[in-house]
């Protein structure tokens, strides 16, 4: 039997292969339930990757939403105190556009082409990994990545990096995919977080209560969501179910309006599509 790699959330050892995907084999953490791809890819394939993937900006499925979360997560970091923010990851610049509108001092670290279009709205980008980012002389009261940890080979030590870049009693925010949601709980393996290899780790919530311990990190807020009004059932509906026939536009109406109501009740129960964590800093 194929010895696996340590899980990127617990380090336990006794992962076995659970199923493939695009040739990249999933592995599940039995003590964590947390899923991962085995063997890591080759760090030139995702080099090589995000530099050719551009950023297509807000997923139309979801239509404006992005911008309704980004403006409220930016509330939230002025809520705690944060005036000068780091986004990794920071892509085409939505979130920073949000920072931005709060009157807050925003930058981005992005590796990919993206970068040019954040820079041309008058964003001040980081052209890097964040792994090759020096440590900065005056420390960021905020560092968030949204959607950035299940693409990072190694969650835990960058975690653990990210607070040498916050000074005391700073914020580290993050989302990520829930693998303890209802989502991905009734969609099993096709639950389209599910995509290596631009999705290396998905998170259960006891692997990721793992990773932060071990991170030493205390969580001040906990949320999972998806923030699914009925425009995006309905279109989510389409795209994963039944597809564009005239006919499944017209059960998409009828769908979406008897499932919003579960759909919030998911939200409210934390057992939604995505982790949102915000955490302090020690001193």
């Amino acid at each position: 039997m194929t010895e696996c790699r340590a899980c990127p959330a617990c380090q336990g050892r006794r992962g076995r292969r659970a199923f493939d995907v695009d040739g990249f084999w999933m592995v599940r953490c039995p003590d964590c339930r947390t899923l991962f791809v085995d063997p890591k890819p080759d760090e030139a394939l995702l080099a090589g990757m995000y530099a050719l993937e551009p950023d297509a900006g807000p997923d139309e499925l979801l239509g404006e939403l992005p911008v309704r979360r980004a403006r409220h997560r930016a509330r939230t970091l002025a809520g705690l105190g944060a005036r000068r923010i780091l986004e990794v990851g920071c892509g085409a610049g939505e979130f920073l556009d949000a920072l931005r509108e709060q009157g807050l001092e925003a930058e981005g670290v992005e590796p990919g082409p993206a970068a040019a279009v954040a820079e041309a709205k008058g964003h001040r980008v980081h052209r890097c990994w964040i792994q090759q980012m020096p440590v900065p002389p005056v420390r960021y009261d905020a560092v968030v990545l949204w959607e950035v940890l299940e693409h990072l080979p190694e969650p835990g030590p960058e975690l653990v990096r990210m607070q040498a870049f916050v000074r005391p009693q700073g914020v580290v925010a993050f989302s990520t995919p829930s693998l303890s949601g209802v989502p991905a709980r009734v969609l099993g393996r096709r639950f389209p977080m599910i995509n290596p290899p631009q999705h290396l780790t998905l998170f259960s919530k006891p692997g990721l209560w793992s990773l932060l311990r071990r991170a030493d990190l205390p969580v001040t807020a906990w949320t999972s969501f998806s923030g699914l009004g009925m425009e995006q059932l309905a279109r989510g509906f389409r795209k994963y179910v039944a597809g564009e026939s005239s006919w499944a536009r017209a059960a998409a109406r009828v769908f979406a309006p008897l499932a919003w109501a579960p759909a919030r009740a998911m939200d409210l129960a934390g057992l939604g599509t995505e982790f949102e964590v915000y955490c302090r800093v020690r001193p």
